[in-house]
């Protein structure tokens, strides 16, 4: 009787381990496949960054906005200027970054030297927040050099908001903090429109 309890226990013994045997063996199977399946992921990701950087010189076939501009990824403290420290970064000093504001958001266009440099046509904009000029267009009045936009219309104030969206999602700038602007006395003359305004920066 006892030889028989014995013969039970060992063929239960024997199921148990085929079947612990069985489950190692579907994990294994389940990890193998895991790491054939991230393996191929891998190389289609390496693959296409590979053939855009071949045909379109960059990673993403060309997708440039502010989540492609590593800057972005770089913790940084963001500053509040005033006017008078902002208009320290005109580009004069070449220690110095080049920054301009819209709406009172400050921005680095370091990378834009060509456009915001000392000499070029819109180094106007640099060291200040000249807000009106993004909405009139208008760069031979210094009168429009402010941040004032009282009277502008809505297409004007739109325009204003379409190139302070352009800044926020620009691949090569980044925003590094803001400027408190003086308050707009609402007796001060307003500045009247500008004729023959020129282009815009691009």
């Amino acid at each position: 009787m006892s030889e028989l309890k014995q013969r039970k226990r060992t063929v239960a013994t024997s199921a148990d381990t085929s079947q612990e045997r069985s489950e190692t063996s579907l994990q294994e199977h389940r990890r193998a496949w895991w790491k054939i399946v991230l393996r191929i992921a891998a190389t289609v990701v390496v693959l296409n960054f590979c053939f855009s950087f071949l045909i379109t010189d960059t990673a993403l076939w060309g997708h440039q906005s502010k989540w492609t501009n590593w800057r972005n990824y770089i913790p940084r403290r963001q500053r509040v200027f005033t006017q008078q420290e902002l208009a320290k970064y005109d580009g004069s000093n070449p220690d110095l970054p080049i920054l301009l504001a819209i709406e009172g958001d400050v921005y680095d266009v370091s990378l834009g030297r060509g456009f915001y440099g000392p000499g070029s046509t819109y180094n106007l904009f640099a060291g200040r927040d000249a807000s009106r000029a993004f909405g009139t267009n208008c760069l031979s009045r210094k009168d429009h050099l402010t941040h004032d936009t009282r009277g502008l219309t809505e297409s004007e104030l739109a325009g204003i908001k379409s190139w302070h969206r352009l800044f926020e999602h620009h691949q090569r700038y980044v925003k590094v903090g803001t400027v408190t602007l003086d308050p707009v006395d609402p007796d001060a003359p307003i500045p009247p429109p500008c004729d023959g305004a020129q282009p815009k920066p691009i």
